[in-house]
């Protein structure tokens, strides 16, 4: 019966392990100018992309890496998982923040626009601004920030609707790394009842022997 629930946490755990980040679709956009960002694919106006929020599912390792950007604003990035790290358009492209996630629900960031304009990871969008998913699973090849990112997140800073502009304003990849699955270690009773099987089955060998004599 033991035997049977620790296989049963095991299969659990590794499903648990599968999980890891999504992007909740809020709502789509279509973007009214060009994204445009050195050293990524572009997007001509017209493109549509998903507007919407990350969570995680899991408990883990998530990383952001600055990718870029295209404002005539001043925009950055705070990572609010315990003491807040920033990304800034100063920060040389390919400069990564990361923290250990343990709540699960949508990661505890925000981008900021100028003038206190928010994007917080939630749904909460000031003044127009939003977080638009650029790609998933996505290849940069070159330049600083060159990896491979689950996900890639645009800001929109000051369009004036949450649902305008091109969300290249500040860009990030993102990665995750979930926690070590851990494989429980049996009980000593266990042991004992292994223990006791393997007794049993060199008894029956003995056994086998004895009458074959």
């Amino acid at each position: 019966m033991k035997l049977a629930a620790v296989a049963v946490v095991l299969l659990a755990m590794s499903g648990m392990a599968n999980a890891g980040l999504s992007f909740l679709e809020l709502s789509t956009a279509t973007r009214t100018e060009a994204f445009n960002v050195a050293n990524m694919p572009s997007f001509a106006g017209g493109t549509t992309l998903k507007l919407g929020l990350l969570n995680t599912n899991e408990a883990g390792t998530i990383t952001f890496t600055y990718l870029g950007q295209e404002s005539g604003y001043i925009n950055s990035f705070h990572l609010t998982i315990g003491p807040t790290q920033h990304l800034y358009e100063s920060n040389p492209v390919g400069t990564p923040v990361s923290a250990f996630v343990s709540n699960l629900g949508p990661i505890s960031f925000k981008f900021e626009g100028d003038t206190d304009r928010y994007a917080v990871n939630g749904g909460h969008w000031d003044s127009g601004t939003s977080i638009g998913l650029i790609g998933q699973n996505m290849t940069i090849s070159s330049g600083g920030g060159a990896g491979n990112y689950a996900f890639v997140l645009g800001y929109d800073d000051s369009a004036g609707a949450a649902k305008l502009g091109d969300w290249d304003d500040f860009v990030v990849g993102v990665n995750f790394s979930p926690s070590q699955v851990i494989t429980p270690v049996p009980e000593p009773e266990i042991y004992a009842m292994m223990g006791i099987g393997l007794g049993l089955v060199g008894w029956i060998g003995r056994r086998r022997k004895v009458k074959a004599v």
